[in-house]
């Protein structure tokens, strides 16, 4: 006897499928919606869970409401800082490294005043309007020292400058690269779909690029953020009086071997030079050293002697420019 399934019963099966593949997806959109992952939500600027101490700012995207919503990683609160000194006062900007060329200052130049500022996160144009709020709340400075390092200088191919935000509670947040249309629509609607671009890391401006190769090959869009925060540097530089020295670090190979183009040293140069700042570059002064291998530790931050030698490097470079700075009459107004 030949056995005929109904075909109603095709469409149950079909139906049930369906469901299956759909009720899963919609309590996960819904978890999503109610609870996002943290590198998720850091894309969400109407979470009103997200609030910082932040405000927008028209031309470096972060700024300060006030000094007293400040809190700095690496230095102590603004109110409880001399705002006055017989000491000359540096003030370093930076990540880590800043941090080491600021402690090694603390015993190899005993007769200046110096400090840290570092917030968690923060970047170079973040740290010009944290200089600008500082100065404005009156410490004085003779001289402010802006510290870069090559990885820091790659992530704004993933986040340049445009990307970030600060939402309506004062939390920064950041911009996506979008996918292609009609696949952009998924990304603006569906939770699920976005964790999956940014875990892709699909998100970044510039998808494709490997961060280590900064130092031979610098893309047009970083060059035009560096540009646009120098010239900003010059005229925080201009308008307070204080001089400004970016110092920029070699990445570790380009000390250690010797296949580097430079392409990095050389486009800063030249955007420092175009934005009237000064810039300090100790690579040919640590490739000089018989044993390079010494400046290094195994986390490949510097030695005691590796902080040592280029505080004094950028020590005996401000001291040289500031002779013809002086003898042209200081900053030009």
């Amino acid at each position: 006897m030949k056995f005929e399934v109904p075909k109603r019963s095709s469409w149950i099966t079909a139906a049930g499928v369906i469901a299956g593949l759909a009720l899963p997806l919609a309590f996960g959109e819904a978890f999503m919606w109610l609870r996002p992952p943290e590198n998720v939500r850091q894309f969400l600027d109407g979470d009103p869970i997200l609030r910082g101490p932040y405000r927008s700012d028209p031309v470096l995207r972060v700024a300060y409401p006030s000094p007293e919503l400040y809190r700095p990683a690496e230095a102590p609160m603004l109110a409880d800082i001399k705002k006055t000194s017989p000491k000359p006062t540096w003030f370093f900007f930076g990540v880590s490294f800043a941090r080491g060329l600021w402690l090694t200052s603390q015993t190899q130049m005993p007769s200046y005043r110096t400090f840290m500022f570092r917030e968690i996160d923060d970047r170079l144009h973040m740290r010009v309007n944290e200089a600008r709020m500082i100065l404005d709340y009156g410490i004085e400075a003779n001289h402010l020292v802006f510290v870069l390092i090559p990885l820091e200088i790659a992530r704004y191919t993933e986040t340049p400058l445009s990307y970030f935000n600060v939402n309506r509670q004062g939390k920064i947040v950041y911009s996506v690269r979008r996918p292609p249309h009609p696949f952009n629509w998924l990304t603006d609607h569906s939770r699920i779909a976005l964790l999956a671009w940014v875990r892709a890391r699909r998100h970044n401006a510039l998808p494709n690029f490997r961060l280590s190769t900064i130092t031979d090959n610098v893309p047009q869009t970083v060059q035009d953020d560096f540009r646009l925060m120098f010239g900003e540097l010059g005229r925080l530089e201009r308008e307070k009086g204080v001089p400004v020295t970016v110092v920029l670090l070699p990445d570790r190979r380009q000390v250690l071997y010797d296949n580097s183009n430079y392409a990095l040293q050389k486009t800063f140069a030249a955007l420092a030079k175009e934005a009237g700042i000064d810039l300090y570059d100790p690579v040919e002064m640590m490739r000089a050293q018989p044993d390079r291998w010494a400046l290094f530790v195994p986390d490949w931050h510097y030695t005691e002697l590796g902080y040592g030698l280029v505080l004094k490097g950028l020590a005996d470079h401000i001291e040289r420019n500031a002779k013809p700075r002086a003898a042209n009459g200081g900053l030009s107004q």
